[in-house]
């Protein structure tokens, strides 16, 4: 840090911070635990102890600090700057901060902001930073970024300006019991960076709850209301009431409401393993002593990643492959045979089904789940061809009698939930000819039917995703947007990306296929699009690839280990799925033809971000 800290000097910038994605995540209640009469616990009522306050409380971190991809060392103790982007020294830099929250100071309803002082604005416009939860380390001589805990739900994004003071990001649906509370604080951009300021001087970062609060105190019954003195004389009604006159009466000056922009009340008390470096917070807390997590809440919650409802993980992502495609090979061998040749196990096996030949899953497939000790989920991609888009959406017979078997087929034999995308990458099947039947309207309206078909008849274990080509050059097609069925029919955003040596070897990159951008066009790139138009949505790379190329011998193993510290950059990116293919149109993705590319890939299949349990559960309603 001693270079960030002598290059750049803290400064404030100009400007405001313009929001570019909010999540709808505001809960209603905190769960079990963290609400009134929910189990012996010391102290005072919580509703007493909440009466008559401001509702508006600043917690100061418990630790805050940072990773860096080129320093290998542990995040240092109390930095006076908190890096967020690229830079040449640091590489790319991740700010972490924890707090730790009770119910002296959080109610239920409630709103939660991260506040971050700018200290170095990024030198450019328009840099997007994001937020997702982490699970709290224990200590930070223990967080680096080869060991940084795999990124959770992303709860806001913001897009910054280069005059910015403050960043405030959207915290509300991460705080739900009382507890220890980890975050990262990320961005996509690959060339942008800015410094927040740290903790040392008092003006740093903080975490800013607004409760709701119970009305006033009422007078007590049993005290009598007092009568009227016959001998007074009545009061000037020209003239304002004498607050002294009405016993019980507060004075004008006195505050009587929860305000958000007034004064925060004091800090709560820090919990006594926070960073002894870090100021103390003010002990004036409301009465009643902190309440701990209970079992299971919180701190425990992001300790283990595991697949969790429509499969989205509950931190980290999801591996998986399409094996040995376009070859007549036996396709569940072949996963076999690319899980020992990497050592990872494939959580995803994308197959590939055309028309109405055949009723999947097929048991082949089906049995590839049924290892307890290799957990496996399936991503389906059909491709109906029976008739055109148009027509199936307006009820083709042949499709209708197609879809009607294959809901008896999955209700009889496969209730686990899977992936599930009809047509994939339709971009380049598109006819925008009025009636043509192939518009991008129709496509959407072809997703929606099949899916509302299938769930209409009781197949309640899809999760959907909507499957876009990575060929940038339909991203600037006027019917694109029209491309999407909806969010009630899509559970994940899917993009087709591949490596293609674009650039001299040892220059390639993995955010090249999740983000790149075209020329100067206003496309921001497939993961900023996500981020702004669906940023409710996980997003997947449905296919992704690395082709070799004799020119370019070390091009796959550049890009398979800048993969390893570039996902760092993606909180959002929840599965990766590798396309293994040895003629894909004349190009090669196989990661085993030199040992140096395998070891890159073995490599990054053992990263932290891929520690996930794959753990069946599903509610779709």
């Amino acid at each position: 840090m001693g270079d960030t800290e002598t290059r750049q000097s803290l400064r404030a910038g100009r400007g405001i911070v313009t929001v570019l994605a909010v999540l709808p995540l505001v809960l209603a209640g905190f769960v079990v635990g963290y609400g009134v009469g929910t189990g012996d616990r010391p102290g005072v009522d919580v509703d007493e102890a909440w009466q008559d306050g401001e509702g508006v409380f600043d917690h100061a971190p418990l630790a805050a600090s940072f990773t860096a991809t080129q320093v290998s060392g542990s995040a240092p103790q109390s930095p006076s700057v908190l890096p967020v982007g690229f830079s040449a020294d640091l590489g790319i830099a991740v700010t972490h901060l924890q707090f730790a929250v009770d119910e002296s100071t959080v109610r239920p309803d409630h709103t939660a902001e991260l506040r971050l002082p700018v200290a170095v604005p990024p030198d450019s416009e328009g840099m997007t930073v994001e937020v997702a939860s982490v699970h709290p380390v224990a200590c930070l001589c223990s967080l680096t970024a080869a060991t940084a805990p795999p990124y959770g739900t992303v709860w806001d994004a913001v897009e910054i300006d280069k005059g910015a003071t403050e960043v405030v990001l959207d915290v509300t649906g991460a705080i739900n019991a009382p507890g220890r509370y980890g975050f990262a604080v990320t961005t996509p951009d690959r060339n942008a960076y800015l410094e927040f300021e740290g903790a040392e001087y008092g003006s740093g970062p903080n975490l800013r709850t607004i409760s709701a609060v119970p009305p006033a105190t009422p007078v007590p019954p049993t005290v009598p209301v007092p009568l009227p003195d016959p001998t007074s004389v009545p009061a000037d009604p020209s003239l304002p009431p004498d607050p002294t006159d009405t016993p019980g009466t507060a004075s004008p000056d006195a505050p009587t409401s929860a305000d958000p922009s007034a004064s925060p009340s004091p800090t709560p008390s820090v919990d006594p393993s926070a960073d002894p470096a870090l100021p103390a917070a003010d002990p004036t807390t409301p009465p009643g002593p902190p309440l701990q997590p209970e079992s299971g809440q919180v701190e425990d919650q992001l300790s283990v990643c595991a697949t969790r409802d429509k499969l989205i993980p509950t931190c980290g992502a999801l591996v998986g492959v399409a094996p040995a495609a376009h070859t007549s090979r036996q396709k569940e061998q072949a996963l076999l045979d690319f899980e020992s040749r990497v050592g990872q196990t494939q959580q995803i096996y994308h197959a590939y089904e055309r028309g109405s030949n055949r009723l999947f899953p097929t048991p082949e497939q089906i049995a590839l789940t049924e290892d307890p000790q290799h957990p496996r989920t399936l991503f389906i991609n059909w491709k109906p061809q029976m008739a055109e888009w148009g027509a199936i959406a307006a009820g083709d017979p042949e499709t209708d009698e197609y879809l009607d078997k294959l809901a008896e087929h999955l209700k009889a034999n496969f209730q686990k939930p899977f992936f599930f995308t009809v047509h994939h990458e339709p971009e380049n099947d598109v006819d925008p000819a009025a009636g043509s039947n192939m518009e991008a309207s129709d496509y959407a309206a072809m997703f929606r039917y099949v899916v509302e078909r299938l769930r209409g008849a009781g197949v309640d274990n899809l999760v959907t995703v909507m499957n876009y080509m990575g060929y940038l050059k339909w991203v600037e097609k006027p019917w694109h947007e029209d491309l999407y069925p909806g969010a009630d029919v899509v559970d994940w955003i899917g993009l087709s990306g591949y490596g293609q040596s674009l650039h001299d070897d040892g220059h390639s990159d993995f955010g090249e296929i999740v983000d790149q951008t075209k020329g100067k066009s206003a496309w921001p790139g497939f993961y900023h699009w996500v981020a702004r138009e669906h940023p409710d949505k996980p997003m997947m790379l449905a296919e992704w690839g690395v082709f070799h190329e004799e020119q370019y011998p070390e091009h796959q193993k550049a890009v398979f280990q800048a993969a390893r510290y570039q996902m760092a950059h993606y909180p959002r990116l929840k599965a990766i799925v590798y396309f293994e293919s040895p003629d894909a149109e004349g190009r090669n993705s196989e990661v085993h033809q030199h040992e140096d590319t395998l070891e890159a890939f073995q490599e990054l299949m053992r990263s932290p971000y891929f520690d996930v349990q794959l753990e069946y559960e599903m509610n779709l309603e």
